[in-house]
């Protein structure tokens, strides 16, 4: 007769409700976990360094204030769209050579209540600085928003100092680009007028090259006529000559001859540019240039939509998420606690269990 043999029972099986009655039984272990996270937390929470927020917005501007350097007198010297110019000026803001710059400039000022916001002994120049370029945080929609602006953020432990610093931080950036643009356009502006008068110069050394040369041809011809006695132009209307080439020019005689180097060396006492050819033109071109005057005080490069505001509350510590957090971790801490002490009660009695059986075992007499 064959025995049937039983199935291992699986004792590795984890039962819900007994690791509910686990908890249960040690309550006070996750009570106190989640009393003492809670006090953590809240402790962390209100005494934490208070970090204060503050922003700029910058727009794009319409294409009419950018009139007074997009004037037809510039037209060949610099020209700019809005589009380009909220681009340019969105890239110098974002630039860590911008920021490098206004931070170094902030401590040449020297002064002991900004310095301790924003200058550590303990850390190096390179590590100041980029804690500070760290306070930083922009929002761009970029290109595919229709919309086109972007929000400058700026973080900082002192309400009153985020908000100066941020506004002057916006001015800083405003000025270096119309100080680059004015530059742009003086230079592109100078290195024109200097082709222009390069190219005149050209015009009028060339111009009395051809003078000179003709008052020596004159002058020859004259003496010629002087020595043949030609007073008058050999082919004047009443001689009926008629010449099939261009004659000698002392046939013109010397009346006319003279009268001409009278003329020639007279243009000296008047405006001799008017008979240059092509002059005249380049003149005017060079003059509008030097007239032209830009109004920088009516350019705007980008809308300053938003200015910094003082910050009514910092923005860091946020100390109901903090305390929620420490609540929910020593919820789940608490919780692996009161299971671990439950198990290693568990345990203890196992223990001691098998000591009693084996200890029985060996009392027991054998058969």
């Amino acid at each position: 007769m064959s025995v049937e043999t039983p199935h291992p029972v699986n004792h590795d099986e984890i039962d819900i409700f007994d690791l509910i009655d686990d908890i249960k039984d040690k309550w006070y272990w996750l009570l106190g976990t989640v009393v003492v996270a809670l006090c953590l937390a809240a402790a962390y929470a209100y005494n934490a360094t208070p970090v204060y927020q503050t922003q700029i917005v910058y727009k794009q501007v319409a294409q009419v204030d950018l009139l007074p350097v997009n004037q037809p007198r510039l037209q060949d010297v610099f020209s700019i769209s809005s589009e380009d110019a909220f681009k340019e000026v969105r890239a110098l803001a974002r630039s860590g050579n911008t920021k490098r710059a206004f931070y170094e400039q902030l401590l040449s000022e020297q002064n002991e209540a900004l310095s301790a916001l924003i200058y550590d002994q303990a850390l190096t120049a390179e590590q100041n600085f980029s804690r500070f370029a760290q306070r930083f945080v922009y929002v761009d929609p970029g290109a595919k928003d229709t919309d086109v602006h972007l929000t400058i953020k700026f973080e900082l432990n002192d309400a009153e100092w985020a908000t100066a610093l941020l506004n002057r931080f916006s001015d800083f950036v405003l000025q270096s680009y119309l100080d680059e643009v004015r530059n742009t356009v003086e230079l592109s502006r100078q290195s024109i007028l200097d082709a222009l008068r390069l190219e005149a110069d050209g015009l009028r050394t060339q111009y009395h090259a051809h003078k000179n040369q003709r008052i020596l041809t004159l002058q020859e011809a004259a003496s010629i006529a002087a020595s043949v006695k030609q007073q008058q132009p050999f082919y004047a209307a009443s001689n009926n000559v008629v010449l099939s080439a261009q004659p000698p020019l002392f046939m013109m005689g010397q009346t006319a001859l003279n009268a001409e180097l009278a003329q020639l060396r007279g243009r000296g006492e008047r405006n001799e540019d008017a008979y240059i050819a092509g002059l005249p033109e380049l003149t005017w071109k060079i003059q509008n240039l030097e007239d032209a005057r830009i109004d920088w005080d009516r350019v705007r490069f980008v809308q300053l939509d938003e200015s910094a505001v003082l910050p009514l509350k910092p923005v860091k510590p946020r100390k109901q998420l903090i305390i929620a957090l420490g609540g929910a971790l020593g919820l789940m801490a608490g919780t692996m606690f009161a299971l671990l002490a439950a198990a290693y009660v568990r345990r203890r009695k196992s223990k001691r269990g098998s000591r009693r059986g084996r200890l029985a075992a060996m009392l027991t007499p054998r058969l």
